[in-house]
């Protein structure tokens, strides 16, 4: 078909007319279609941020600190009594009792002091009390305690475990 502008003018006016009858019902399914993609963007959108949000988060560490019981201490006490036979090292309900009772020990003393935590595998050994000079009839005197720490770690995403 050949179109002539000048003739066939009043043919193009009703070709024009009668294609502007399709064009609410085209514009219609256009826009349904760019809602369905707008919806499926945004869920996508929603679902790509709880990720990044999930990711984002730190894992958690706990500290439990257990105090170590007395067969421990009679342990550690046997092992650290055989580092000076000077020194005296006795388990006690709440920790180690370490003393001299000659001023010239207090090296020896200091050395069993200081071996403590050297000796211990899981053990963590804090001074309660110590006493360095004039110790109620001791020269010198200390009471350390010892505590498990273990570490817990509550990695990203595991809210349940």
């Amino acid at each position: 078909m050949r179109l002539d502008f000048k003739t066939d003018a009043s043919m193009l006016m009703t070709e024009v007319s009668r294609m502007l009858g399709l064009a609410p019902i085209l514009t219609m399914m256009i826009a349904v279609l760019m809602l369905v993609l707008a919806i499926f963007s945004v869920q996508d959108l929603l679902v790509e941020t709880q990720k990044e949000k999930k990711s984002m988060e730190l894992p958690a560490f706990t500290l439990k600190k257990l105090p170590v019981g007395k067969k421990v201490y009679e342990d550690y006490s046997v092992v650290l009594g055989r580092l000076s036979p000077h020194v005296t090292v006795a388990a006690e309900k709440d920790g180690l009792r370490i003393d001299i009772t000659d001023p010239a020990r207090y090296a020896e003393f200091m050395y069993v002091l200081n071996s403590v935590q050297g000796v211990s595998k899981d053990v963590v050994w804090k001074a309660k009390e110590i006493c360095l000079a004039g110790c109620a009839g001791k020269a010198s005197t200390a009471l350390v305690t010892g505590i498990v720490e273990k570490v817990e770690v509550k990695l990203r995403g595991q809210e349940n475990e």
